[in-house]
């Protein structure tokens, strides 16, 4: 393990939501260095010494005992990072670019897959765009980036007035908390997409409010986005959603192809991720200061030199 990023998921998995009785090591996040290879391993493709990011999960990785498929990937469901050593099989390592550090290496693999997944794939962003985030933590301070990097007028609501000040030096044209962006929806302010990383019944509304004037324009529908796991309801009337053509989308993690892209831009310089390191016994402390909210951005526990 050379480091591992402590993911609001990990809080969530803690809590029991899941109702998933295993035990095993969380940490799901992460980049390491190779130092024992498996009989079946190609040696040609994985080199001993070599810093790699790790994918969650693939296409081969399958819901078992009542479980969804991603409850059943590393660090969900099997054994993770938050160790000295793991275990994973070599389809899931990527190699991580020259001069990309251990932290952002890490984040790679799980935030930056899942916020350019978002961006990218689900919500399609293109030049042009006005996109509306919510939540500006570890995945919505890289999401803001990619969607500038895409062309998009980037608008985002945080009530942390850090994570508003940070989304505004990463490129956002405005940064909103909610009693701004209620005004600006009362004044008509609409939005093209938004991506909400929060998924609260407060954050569905806004977005809601920020669609739904632009009415039905095919193919190019204004689109929602959920990111977030929140264990909220949400509610919608359907006349709603028929009658403005809104199209709602959800987006979990996402493929190979999305990690090596968010390595690619790390790589230059494009993207930047704003984290703090800290030690790997540092581990319930992290997950603590994460659980309260406390967390500018991604904190991640690294592995003694």
């Amino acid at each position: 393990m050379a480091a591992a990023g402590v993911c609001h998921s990990d809080v969530t998995l803690l809590t029991g939501v899941t109702l998933d009785t295993r035990t095993y090591v969380l940490g799901h996040e992460a980049c390491g260095v190779v130092v024992k290879l498996g009989s079946n391993v190609d040696h040609k493709h994985i080199h001993i010494g070599k810093l790699y990011s790790v994918l969650t999960g693939d296409s081969c990785t399958h819901g078992i005992n009542g479980n969804s498929a991603l409850f059943n990937s590393f660090g969900i469901g099997n054994d993770g990072a938050y160790a000295e050593y793991f275990i994973v099989t070599f389809d899931l390592l990527v190699p991580v670019p020259a001069g990309v550090p251990r932290a952002l290496a890490a984040i790679a693999s799980d935030a930056g897959v899942t916020a350019y997944h978002a961006v990218q794939h689900a919500a399609q962003v293109k030049k042009g765009d006005k996109v509306l985030i919510f939540g500006i933590g570890g995945l919505g301070h890289l999401a803001v980036q990619y969607a500038k990097h895409f062309g998009a007028t980037v608008y985002v609501c945080d009530f942390k007035p850090a994570a508003r000040k940070l989304a505004l030096e990463l490129g956002a044209t405005e940064a909103f908390d909610w009693i701004q962006l209620n005004t600006k929806l009362t004044a008509g302010f609409t939005v093209d997409t938004t991506i909400d990383f929060i998924a609260s019944n407060q954050s569905f509304t806004a977005a809601m409010g920020a669609l739904q004037r632009n009415g039905v324009n095919f193919p190019s529908s204004p689109s929602l986005v959920l990111v977030g796991a929140n264990p909220e309801n949400l509610t919608f009337n359907s006349l709603s959603i028929l009658g403005s053509g809104i199209q709602i989308r959800e987006s979990t993690y996402g493929p190979r192809s999305a990690l090596v892209a968010a390595l690619d831009l790390f790589a230059k310089g494009i993207v930047r991720g704003h984290v703090h390191e800290e030690p790997l016994e540092s581990v319930n402390k992290v997950i603590d200061e994460l659980r309260s909210s406390e967390i500018l951005g991604r904190k991640v526990l690294v592995a003694h030199e």
